[in-house]
């Protein structure tokens, strides 16, 4: 009964959190689907391409400590709506740009205004249900989120072709808008009588500490190296080069790219809900990442090593890639189990920080990768297969040393959480 009480209480904030982290994930991939547009139109380059759409990732990183800063001193009701603001100007800039400049300052601005949407849902999740169930709730909430990238494939192309992606930019500024009211309105810190109410807000000096006890966390580093690597690679294709690829090599139209990238997010809307659940069932969150992770290598690899594939096996790559790269969510659930709840926000925003950083450096190096064979006198189809190559080569580096790192089974939390509430109960009996 506890739980569909909890449950009853957070659904209208899991609708208002998930519609936001749809807005923000639409912004995250858009960049994949008019990536063709944008080369005609704007007359980008590969490396051009690559940093415009990275410039995104740069400006959601370096904005993850002081959102992870704002989130702890003034809890995700108020930062998430107030940074959304941010996200609504780029939008605007994004639409009205006609050279690479403003388009880069408009992303750059997307990225800053919903850097502050996933880490402030988890900081309200992590509060408002137990431990051992925090990778369920992850997952659900980026799972609900990636509906946002499911918008930026079929539904933008043909938003595309009817209203121009220009159109579609100004329609999701109004919608960003709307999601940050939605939360403003509907979002709690946390539940009546948590720990969160009482606590004593934190001077700057004390701000600083915190801080400086999170980048000492020892298995930060670990956490870090998968960090870095998953989902930029992910990115990097359905973000990013997707399109591209599809078009130049496969021969693909708006809406067929839009439709195959679309099956590669299906399938990661899929995989997050099962990874989500698998760590309880097998309690284990380490060895699913890097299950989860050699698996994702290894498409990348058949990507890069095959000659010649035909649509529907690319088509059957992209969703085995979108449903096996979902264990980047027992990433964050790993991630946030290494820090206690003083420090949830800027030790999970330090977490991402890692993750958009490692984003915004692979979509640059990628377009570097990408016009370099084509400078070498790679065919495109080549010089697809070597970036691919890239990505696995990566990848593999990443599940190596994360696979060093302590395992956060999901029965320790359910038994430290347990204890942590007999002791409150305890102290709360006392004469």
């Amino acid at each position: 009964m506890a739980g569909q009480s909890v449950l009853r209480q957070t659904a209208p904030m899991i609708v208002a959190l998930g519609c936001a982290y749809v807005v923000a994930h639409f912004y995250r991939v858009s960049t994949g689907v008019i990536a063709p547009d944008l080369v005609t139109e704007v007359g980008l380059s590969a490396e051009a391409l690559g940093a415009l759409s990275s410039a995104f990732f740069f400006a959601f990183a370096f904005a993850q400590i002081p959102v992870g800063v704002l989130l702890d001193r003034f809890g995700p009701r108020l930062i998430v709506p107030g940074v959304t603001v941010f996200a609504i100007i780029g939008a605007l800039i994004f639409a009205l740009s006609h050279e690479a400049l403003g388009l880069a300052i408009g992303r750059a601005f997307m990225g800053a205004g919903t850097a502050a949407v996933l880490m402030g849902t988890l900081v309200v999740g992590s509060r408002w249900f137990p431990p051992d169930r925090f990778g369920a709730v992850a997952s659900s909430f980026v799972a609900l989120g990636t509906v946002g990238a499911l918008l930026a494939t079929t539904p933008l192309a043909f938003a595309s072709d009817v209203l121009g992606w220009r159109g579609a930019f100004f329609a999701m500024a109004v919608l960003t808008l709307l999601a940050g009211i939605f939360v403003w309105f509907t979002v709690r810190d946390a539940p009546p009588g948590h720990a969160y109410f009482s606590r004593k807000p934190e001077d700057l000096r004390a701000v600083w500490l915190g801080l400086g006890e999170v980048i000492r966390n020892r298995r930060l580093p670990y956490i870090i190296a998968i960090n870095s690597v998953t989902y930029g690679s992910t990115l990097t294709i359905v973000a990013l080069w997707g399109g591209p690829y599809l078009t130049n090599v496969h021969g693909l139209d708006g809406v067929g790219r839009g439709n195959v990238l679309l099956l590669a997010t299906i399938g990661q809307v899929v995989g997050h809900l099962a990874f989500g659940r698998m760590d309880r069932w097998l309690d284990t969150r380490k060895w699913l990442i890097v299950g989860g992770a050699v698996c994702f290598a290894l498409v990348f690899l058949v990507l890069a090593l095959a000659p010649q594939l035909v649509l529907w096996q690319v088509a059957a790559l992209f969703t085995l890639m979108g449903l096996v790269s979902s264990y980047s969510s027992m990433i964050t659930t790993h991630g946030r189990t290494i820090f206690p709840d003083r420090l949830v926000g800027r030790g999970m925003t330090t977490n991402n920080m890692s993750v958009f950083m490692g984003a915004a450096i692979l979509q640059w190096l990628s377009g570097l990768v990408i016009g370099a064979a084509l400078d070498a006198g790679l065919s495109q189809s080549e010089a697809f297969r070597v970036m691919f190559g890239f990505l696995a080569v990566l990848l593999a580096i990443g599940v190596s040393i994360y696979s060093r790192v302590d395992d956060a089974k999901p029965s320790a939390d359910a038994r430290r959480h347990a204890a942590e509430l007999a002791a409150r109960a305890a102290q709360t009996e006392k004469p």
